[in-house]
């Protein structure tokens, strides 16, 4: 995507924020707080959707904005839907009303952070270009105004450069190889791009990493995601009366019914989730019962592979939304994080759309509900080797 279209994509992310918080009867101060920082953010966007010349510094300071948008967009969404307790046999967890709430103010620190950098940006560039060249010393300052976590100062500077706010895909990979050499595979570099550009911006944000990094180290970080990924693809099955489970995510679950009761009948817990942020929040609540369970024989995956969204206010105000990325979002999500958890997506006429399938390890995608029984019949088996599945447009 190019540059102006990539900031056309940022001011229209801006709008359906700010759209959706004024939609909303009941403001608490975060929600204004956001509602704030996003408008000023989409009025500097705004006169820059046609330009022609954009200076690289402030290009790269944009971009930093896509995962933060899309990441509050997600949590302001879970806000709106009426949450409440939801369990399989009472043992599963589901995120709570206060723990998005943490979590919205969290965006709002970093959209407020990410505002000030490019403010700073926006001033840097006016101000050298009209008396002298940026000094290597100012581009340091530019790039410690950006960092906010010291260790990732020091890698960003050391192997990206400090000027640059953010960093493709490819780039921010050799980057890792320099650091860490063949320690760090390419397969694995390749999955941690799929972590840290978790909503496909198409490179990473400082924000991103340091989200990652954590209160830790750059290399504790990076042990941790390399010591998951070594795992063994395949673990003993437990016995356990939640499992095997099925988590199915689609806008209109009445689409459904059916395969859903097939699925039971056949002694198969169905856990069904109408939206991606909750889904994501609630996977993020019960890791540690997913790490557990991670086999093909136990957890499994289907989703639509684009639905229709809507906060949970249900009436005249509710904020509805098209996301035509559904699929590949869960799909992108679980294999950033490691999940190996078999990803099937089920949809119609969208199955043209599903291509991406193939980038993915352990994912497929039909319309035939045929394929989605034997998806079904074999959890309920519960088989580790079936592969059928796998695969774009499967009859």
């Amino acid at each position: 995507m190019d540059v102006v279209s990539s900031i056309q994509s940022l001011c229209t992310l801006a709008a359906s924020i700010l759209i959706w918080i004024d939609q909303t009867r009941e403001k608490e101060e975060t929600l204004v707080a956001i509602s704030g920082t996003v408008a000023r953010i989409s009025s500097i966007l705004t006169p820059f959707q046609n330009a022609t010349n954009i200076d690289p510094m402030l290009v790269d300071a944009f971009m930093g904005l896509g995962d933060i948008l899309s990441r509050t967009k997600e949590h302001l969404f879970a806000h709106g839907k009426q949450r409440r307790r939801s369990s399989i046999n009472g043992a599963i967890a589901f995120l709570m009303p206060a723990q998005v709430t943490k979590l919205l103010n969290q965006d709002e620190q970093q959209l407020t952070h990410q505002l000030t950098v490019i403010l700073f940006a926006l001033a840097t560039i006016s101000f050298f270009r009209t008396h002298y060249p940026l000094t290597p010393k100012s581009a340091e300052c530019f790039a410690v105004r950006s960092a906010q976590h010291e260790d990732v100062l020091e890698f960003w500077r050391d192997y990206l450069g400090a000027k640059v706010l953010y960093a493709r895909t490819d780039r921010f990979s050799d980057a890792l190889r320099l650091c860490f050499g063949d320690w760090l595979s390419e397969a694995a570099r390749r999955r941690l791009a799929l972590r840290l550009d978790e909503f496909r911006v198409g490179g990473v944000a400082i924000s991103s990493l340091e989200r990652f990094v954590g209160d830790g180290s750059l290399e504790q970080a990076i042990h941790k995601f390399k010591a998951f990924d070594s795992l063994p693809s395949a673990v003993e099955t437990r016995s356990d009366s939640k499992l095997p489970l099925l988590i199915w995510v689609d806008d209109n679950p009445s689409n459904n019914v059916q395969e859903v009761t097939f699925a039971r009948t056949n002694g198969v817990n169905v856990l069904e989730f109408t939206s991606t942020a909750l889904v994501k929040l609630w996977i993020q609540e019960n890791e540690e019962f997913l790490r557990e369970n991670d086999t093909a024989g136990s957890i499994r995956f289907i989703s639509d592979t684009a639905r229709l969204e809507t906060d949970s206010g249900g009436g005249a105000d509710s904020s509805v939304f098209f996301n035509i990325t559904a699929g590949e979002n869960i799909a992108r999500y679980l294999r950033g994080h490691l999940y190996r958890a078999p990803v099937l997506i089920f949809c119609g006429a969208g199955i043209i759309h599903t291509q991406y399938v193939e980038s993915y390890e352990a994912t497929g995608s039909t319309c035939h509900s045929t394929v989605v029984r034997n998806y079904i019949a074999a959890l309920s088996d519960r088989r580790e080797d079936d592969k059928s599945w796998c695969g774009y447009n499967l009859v």
